[in-house]
């Protein structure tokens, strides 16, 4: 039976966001998620292009949008959240407690999209909308259920 080919690395998410706000992107993520920053920031002509960060065990890479294709669509993605309206993507995060962390992305410019509440299984999870228009599902386990 052919397997298929096999993932020899880590995935990596890009997100982007307009051109310039790539430094208040990674301020955002690394104060309300505790992200740091890995590697060297990407730089072009001494301006900040990009930067890989990571999340616990994931990396996410903040990303300028090219401003040209977010004003032409017809020039293809990928564009910003802003430039489309909105996004087809939902981030899941887990986090040690959902409160603090949803009070604090508000406080630090996120908007609370569904407010948190426990589910059946016991995880506390709310959805929150980012500066930037990237919508996170943050969620914490508080107890388990028996099965």
């Amino acid at each position: 039976m052919n397997e298929g080919p096999r993932l020899i690395g880590e995935i990596s998410i890009r997100l982007f966001v307009r051109h310039g706000d790539q430094q208040m992107a990674m301020d955002f993520y690394e104060n309300v998620f505790g992200a740091r920053v890995v590697g060297r920031p990407y730089l072009h002509n001494g301006a900040l292009i990009a930067a890989e960060m990571r999340m616990g065990a994931s990396v996410i890479m903040i990303v300028g949008a090219n401003p040209k294709r977010d004003a032409d669509a017809s020039l293809g993605g990928p564009r910003s959240v802003h430039a489309i309206g909105a996004t087809p993507v939902m981030l899941d995060i887990h986090v040690d407690d959902v409160d603090r962390v949803m009070h604090h992305a508000t406080s630090e410019g996120g908007h609370v999209r569904n407010a948190v509440e426990e589910l059946d299984n016991g995880d506390r999870v709310g959805v929150l909308t980012d500066p930037f228009g990237h919508l996170w599902v943050v969620k914490s386990r508080r107890k388990h259920l028996a099965a």
